[in-house]
C-alpha cells in the first residue's frame, strides 16, 4: 500500500471516530495492548504481595434503650452515651488480653473502627478489626463485641447515664474469617490502566503511520468500499 501523507492517513479522519474505527485500530496494535497490560498486571501482583497482608472483620451489636426515644438522633446519641461508660483504658486492655493481641495499646486502637447504624428504630454499633491475618482480624472484632456486651449488663444493674437510662445489648453478628480480595483488586486496576494506556498508545501510533496496511484501513480512510488492491512494488526497483 502506497504512503497518502507524510501527516499520517489517521489525520484524514474525522475527530470523532466511531467505536469500529477504534477496535480496528486496537486489533491492529494488539501486541502492544497485551504486552502493556501484561507488564502492568505483573507490577500490580510484585506490588501487592510485597505489601504485608491486610484483613477486616466486622461484628455488630446491637443496642436498644430499655425507654422509648423519640427518633433515630436520639438513638445514636444513647448509643454514644453507652459506648462512653462502656470503653474504658482498663476495659482496653482487658479486650486486647482476651483477643490474644501481641503488640501495643496504640497500634490495636489504630486497626480498630466502629460506627454507630441507625435504621428503622434499631440502632447498631458496627465494630471492624483489621489485622494481619484472618483468624486475628475476627478474633479481635468478635472479643470487643462479646466485652461490650457483657460491660452493657454490669452497667445495667447500676442504670446507665446516672441512673436514669438502661440499655439491651446483643452480638447481632459475629465476625467470620475472610480471604483477602486485594491482590485480584490489583490486577483488575492493572488490566483496566493497561487498556487504557495501551489503546492511547495504539490511536497515536495509528496516527502518526504514513500508508495504509490492508484495504480496511483505505476504507476507513476514504470513507467508500475499496473493489481492489494494487501492491506497490516501487520500492523493489529502486533496490535493485
Amino acid at each position: 500500500m502506497r504512503s497518502i501523507s507524510r501527516r499520517g492517513w489517521q489525520r484524514e479522519r474525522r475527530d470523532d471516530l466511531p467505536l469500529s474505527e477504534v477496535l480496528h485500530v486496537l486489533w491492529g496494535r494488539r501486541l502492544l495492548v497485551v504486552g502493556i497490560v501484561l507488564s502492568l498486571v505483573l507490577l500490580a501482583l510484585l506490588f501487592g504481595l510485597s505489601r504485608d497482608p491486610v484483613y477486616t472483620a466486622e461484628a455488630v451489636v446491637s443496642i436498644e434503650p430499655r425507654e422509648r426515644l423519640a427518633n433515630e438522633e436520639e438513638g445514636v446519641s444513647f448509643v454514644e452515651e453507652v459506648q462512653g461508660h462502656v470503653v474504658t483504658q482498663e476495659w482496653l486492655r482487658g479486650v486486647m488480653r482476651r483477643a490474644g493481641w501481641k503488640g501495643t495499646p496504640e497500634e490495636f486502637r489504630q486497626r480498630l473502627d466502629f460506627h454507630i447504624v441507625a435504621l428503622g428504630g434499631e440502632t447498631w454499633l458496627r465494630v471492624r478489626f483489621t489485622g494481619s491475618n484472618p483468624e486475628q482480624a475476627a478474633r479481635a472484632a468478635n472479643t470487643y463485641a462479646e466485652l461490650f456486651v457483657e460491660k452493657v449488663e454490669r452497667l445495667n444493674e447500676d442504670r446507665l447515664a446516672g441512673g436514669t437510662l438502661a440499655a439491651d445489648a446483643l452480638v447481632q453478628r459475629s465476625a467470620v474469617p475472610s480471604s483477602s480480595l486485594r491482590l485480584l483488586l490489583y490486577a483488575a486496576a492493572a488490566v483496566a490502566a493497561g487498556v487504557l494506556a495501551g489503546g492511547a498508545g495504539a490511536l497515536l501510533l495509528e496516527g502518526r503511520t504514513r500508508s495504509w496496511r490492508g484495504a480496511r484501513d483505505a476504507e476507513l480512510t476514504l470513507r467508500a468500499p475499496v473493489l481492489g488492491v494494487i501492491p506497490d512494488y516501487s520500492s523493489v526497483g529502486e533496490e535493485d
